[in-house]
Parts: structure tokens; sequence; C-alpha cells
């Protein structure tokens, strides 16, 4: 028979086992920077939402010269397309009163960014201006990137408080994604700004960031629900009083073949766009004009490489030290699809007969 002082001896070790545990887990949790109390699967999704959070409460601790929060909203072309770090400098040089956040995420089109982005004000994010940035395929039902939440939970995808109850029962999750390689490769990328500071990536770093290319013989066709997530994320700026704006990115001006279809769709593509700012009188900045971009500046079709995100920095920043000032600009795509297909043909042939 097992003595009263053998159970109670196993018992302290167990007991103590846990607590050192329980004290590594959460050494690790303040300790491991802007690690977001969240599960597996919504760790991607919630990391951009903590980083946003604790770079607010830093820059406002910190007492910068400008303290009204612009947060940048978007996917991959937003977050490989626009260097906060840089944009801020800039916001200096031009007497801005702003310090910039980007929470731009790939694969996060409106559809997540509405959930990141109501995970962030519940948390108490406060944003003084949002500006979105699209692409060309932002809402082409037909894109195979997108990606479809609309059967998910998305009650989940919400940030908990780093209380010691919150670590105590969702630390192990929380800390778990960095055993994983693709999430741990997620996380090392983003909090070290990787994919929009690397001037010249070796080849390993070009299969990190990935590759992305139009899908070829694709059409353009329309997709309301992915305009309307949009138009909810404005709609809650607009309950709130937050001034929102939109931009498009910059696409490739190479053009390898008429198969590329989406590039004689640019007019089709942006023309609900245009029409939903010309509706609610909100700034809508075309980025994608043509000699604005050359060859070099792209890291593949739609991404922009180091050297590209910083020009698209420096005229978003002209574009909102006007909209500082009051004035609401919409600049259209200019053309018609048909238009499009002209400037396309005239670019293979010159291309072809290039001797």
């Amino acid at each position: 028979m097992v003595s009263k002082n053998t159970i109670l001896s196993l018992l302290k070790n167990v007991l103590a086992i846990a607590l050192a545990v329980f004290a590594w887990i959460l050494l690790l949790v303040f300790s491991i920077p802007h690690l977001p109390i969240a599960d597996k699967t919504t760790f991607a999704a919630l990391l951009r939402v903590q980083m946003t959070l604790d770079h607010e409460h830093e820059a406002l601790s910190s007492k910068p010269i400008g303290n009204e929060h612009l947060l940048l909203l978007g996917s991959s072309v937003v977050e490989r397309g626009i260097d906060d770090s840089y944009l801020d400098k800039l916001f200096i040089d031009k007497g801005l009163p702003y310090f910039s956040t980007n929470s731009g995420a790939g694969g996060s089109f409106a559809n997540t960014n509405i959930v990141t982005f109501r995970a962030m004000l519940e948390r108490g994010l406060h944003p003084d201006r949002v500006i979105y940035g699209t692409f060309l395929q932002e809402f082409n039902g037909k894109f195979l990137l997108h990606m479809d939440i609309s059967g998910q939970d998305t009650t989940l995808i919400k940030l908990k408080e780093k209380s010691f109850w919150n670590i105590l029962r969702y630390g192990p999750p929380s800390l778990s994604p960095l055993l994983d390689a693709p999430n741990f490769h997620i996380y090392i990328f983003t909090i070290n700004n990787a994919f929009r500071t690397v001037s010249n990536p070796t080849i390993l770093q070009r299969l990190s960031f990935g590759e992305n290319m139009y899908e070829r013989d694709s059409s353009f066709k329309h997709n309301p629900a992915y305009l309307e997530d949009l138009k909810a994320i404005y709609q809650i700026c607009k309950a709130r009083h937050i001034p929102f704006a939109l931009f498009n990115t910059p696409v490739r001006p190479k053009i390898e073949s008429l198969a590329d279809l989406p590039y004689l769709h640019k007019q089709e593509a942006y023309q609900y766009l245009e029409q939903f700012a010309e509706q609610e009188n909100i700034p809508i900045w075309n980025l994608d004009m043509p000699g604005s971009f050359i060859e070099s500046d792209f890291l593949d079709t739609y991404h922009l490489n180091a050297r590209g995100a910083h020009k698209m920095t420096k005229l978003l920043a002209d574009k909102i030290a006007r909209w500082q000032k009051g004035f609401i600009e919409q600049d259209i795509v200019a053309g018609s699809a048909d238009s499009i297909r002209s400037e396309v043909k005239d670019s293979l042939m010159r291309s072809v007969f290039h001797f």
C-alpha cells in the first residue's frame, strides 16, 4: 500500500512541475514580441492585430511629433508595398501630425480585414484615419487566391487580453504556432518587415516571399460580396467619424501575353470602386499610373520590392498631405477595356518586333 507521505511527495512534485511549466509559458508569452493570445488557426490573422495595438501604444507613450494614428488596411500588396517607417519620416518632413501602422496582411482581402479591424477596435484601437489599399483582382470572383470565410465562425477571431487567467488557458495554443514552420515563417517575416525592407532578395528569400502570377486564360467577374465587405469597413469608420480613403496599387508594366486577361479588365475592375468613392465623396487615389513604376520595381506581377515600396510610399504620402488639407481627390482609371486591349497589343508588337 502506498503511504500517505509518498502520495503527498508525488503531489508536491507534480505541482512543482506544473508551476515551473506555467512560469516558462508566462515568461515566453510576455517576452516574445507581439505574440497574440490566439489559437493556431487564428494566429496569422491576429498577429497583425497585436502588432497594430502594440505600435499604437508605443507611439503614443513615446510622445512622437505626430500623435494621430493613420491605419493602413489591405492584403499583401499593402503589407509589402507601404513602408510605414519611411512614411512616418515623410510625415515629419511634411509637418503632418501622423504616425502610421501598416496592418496589411498577405491573403487578407476586405472579408478578412473587416474581421481583424473589428478585433482591433474591440481591444481599444483608436485610429484617426483609415486608408484601404486594393489591387486589380480585389473584387474578381474568379481570382483563385481569394479566401472564402463566409461559412466560418469569425467570432473566434478575437484577441484576448494578456491576463494570467488567459495565459493559463490559452498560453500553450498561442505558443504552438511558433513550432509550426509556415506560422513561424509568417511571424519572423512580419515582425521584421522583411517583405518591404529586403532590397535584393536571395534565391532562398524569394522562395520564402513567394511569387504570385495572374492565372492565365481567366476573366474578370465582379463579385458584389467582396465590395460589400469593403463598404462595411467604411461604414464602421463612418459611424465612428473616422476619415476613410482608398487607393489602388500598381501592377507590373511588362505584359507577357494576351492571356494575361486581368490587364484587359482594368476599367471593369475599378469602376465599382470608383462609383462607391464618388457616391460617398471619399478620396480614391490611383497609384497605377503609367510611367510611375518600372519593371525593376516589382518582385512579381503585383508585389513591389523594397525600391518599389519606397516609390509607392512617397506617392501615398503626397496624397495624404493633400487630404490633410481638405482636398478630396478622386483619381479615375482612364480609358476603356478596348483601349487597354489596344495598349496591350501595341506593347506586344513592340516587344515582338524590337530587334
